[in-house]
């Protein structure tokens, strides 16, 4: 039944045409969503925003960041954002 109703908006608008600069626009929302599921996670803690430096999720998602930054690659950034977090925790910060 989903099915059918995600289909539905297809065929009933195959003949739409949109302007450029919503087609333009559509590409944003991707890069959107992930940010809107990620920033508060590493933000927020126990309810309240957190920008201390006992916020480990936030040292990592920086570290993760950064190494995105420099080096293009999925697997460094998520190896950096990785190894900083198990870092803090095996230290006993956390």
């Amino acid at each position: 039944m989903t099915y059918l109703t995600r289909i539905s908006f297809l065929y009933l608008f195959r003949n739409l045409i949109v302007p450029d600069y919503v087609s333009r626009g559509f590409r944003f929302i991707p890069i959107g969503i992930i940010i809107a599921i990620i920033v508060p996670g590493l933000l927020v803690l126990d309810g309240r925003i957190n920008l201390s430096w006992n916020n480990f999720y936030l040292l990592a998602g920086l570290a993760s960041a950064m190494a995105a930054l420099r080096w293009r690659n999925m697997f460094a950034s998520l190896a950096a954002g990785m190894s900083v977090m198990i870092l803090l925790k095996s230290l006993g910060l956390g």
